[in-house]
């Protein structure tokens, strides 16, 4: 194994929003950092491809060049979302605002580059495979070129694991839970889809569910998301799709622009979003992903970062070589759960209820009649409104009775 030739304030795994956003704030600041992903960019990734509306905000943090380039790269505005019954009645909850729809192809590619243009060096084909140890903290990395084999070690004062839902820098900090329901994803671009409109769709059905939603120049993002005993269900596509009568006919194979891939499964966690001896953080859906339904990845994965940095720059700020401490990253576990704590319980509620046609069957109807209801939800997913104002007694009866 060959040693890196310098060590960096932060090796930064894996270059999806999570990581390039931490890389992006963290080398602004003047860290030194490593961005590290195994893939080439651009790269393809299964995702609803929707940000939501408060996601801007944090795109407007980010820099008034990445909101610049989102927008021109999004030319599809999502108004609101729809929710559909497996019987087929639907009701569309409004946002205050819009959010942008783009591929992530894009997406990942303009977040990546940010952050390499505020000084975080980028190393493509590079997979990390292990986690080194200074006195019982993370010290760095060790990762291999996927094209040659050539092995290295990389060190740093703090690794942050944003590698995604099969996180390796996760699995090394500790055991990943998991709990039902598990699902899987499977995802694809179908240019000329039928009645798409400015809302994303969710079309709930026994078993599983369809998300739909524009992405600009004729194309819909579609994913059916399956339980994942059921996953073999995923090889007939399109037929699949036709078991939804909101979605039945709207769909083409023969239109299909990028092909199906496969993610999942989900709701997997870790307990310990920082390392026990310090020197590493999770940030994104290595920190932790349930369910795609409420469409909440995205938005997670860039506050994330902003929490991460809001605790790094000032621990890396003294000039040291040594790891930061598990002290000082307490502070991002602890400012993970403010933010993020009201999002996680309404989530899980969520894709739970899923699972459970007869309940959105109800609340759908109960939605139908009551419209204020559905807006407040669809925000509340969205990140505009805190999810504790859909835990009020009168809101939760609304929704039910």
């Amino acid at each position: 194994m060959t040693p890196a030739s310098a060590r960096w304030d932060a090796v930064v795994v894996g270059a999806g929003p999570a990581g390039s956003a931490s890389a992006l704030l963290l080398a602004r600041a003047g860290a030194r950092v490593l961005l590290l992903d195994r893939a080439h960019f651009p790269r393809e990734k299964p995702c609803s491809e929707y940000l939501s509306p408060e996601s801007t905000r944090v795109l407007e943090r980010l820099g008034p060049d990445v909101l610049t380039a989102v927008a021109a790269a999004s030319p599809a505005h999502l108004t609101g979302m729809k929710v559909v019954a497996p019987s087929g009645n639907g009701v569309t909850g409004r946002f205050e605002t819009f959010s942008f729809a783009l591929p992530r192809v894009r997406f990942d590619t303009i977040l990546r580059s940010a952050a390499e243009t505020a000084g975080a060096v980028v190393r493509e084909g590079v997979k990390v495979d292990g986690l080194v140890y200074e006195g019982g903290a993370v010290g760095g990395v060790t990762a291999r070129e996927t094209g040659n084999g050539k092995r290295e070690m990389y060190g740093a004062r703090v690794v942050v694991g944003a590698d995604g839902l099969r996180s390796i820098v996760a699995r090394q900090l500790g055991p990943i839970h998991t709990s039902p329901p598990h699902r899987i994803a499977f995802a694809a671009h179908v240019a000329d889809a039928l009645d798409v409109g400015d809302a994303g769709e969710m079309h709930v059905g026994r078993p599983g569910y369809v998300g739909l939603g524009p992405i600009g120049n004729g194309v819909t993002t579609v994913a059916l998301v399956l339980p994942a005993k059921e996953a073999r269900r995923g090889e007939q596509f399109f037929a699949e799709l036709n078991r939804f009568p909101g979605v039945a006919g709207r769909f083409r194979a023969r239109n299909v622009v990028r092909r199906v891939l496969a993610t999942g499964p989900f709701a997997r966690w870790s307990r310990r979003p920082i390392a026990i001896g310090g020197g590493a953080l999770l940030v994104g859906d290595a920190a932790d992903f349930f369910d795609p339904f409420t469409g909440q990845g995205i938005y997670s994965a860039l506050r994330g970062a902003e929490l991460a940095a809001e605790c790094l720059v000032p621990a890396l700020a003294d000039g040291g070589d040594r790891p930061i401490t598990a002290e000082q990253l307490r502070g991002y576990a602890r400012a993970r759960r403010r933010e993020f704590a009201g999002k996680w319980v309404l989530e899980r509620i969520i894709g739970l209820a899923v699972g459970w046609p007869s309940l959105i069957e109800r609340v759908v109807k109960r939605m139908t009649r009551r419209p204020e209801l559905a807006d407040l939800l669809v925000r509340a997913t969205g990140n505009c409104v805190p999810a504790r104002a859909v835990f009020q007694p009168r809101v939760i009866a609304g929704l039910l009775w």
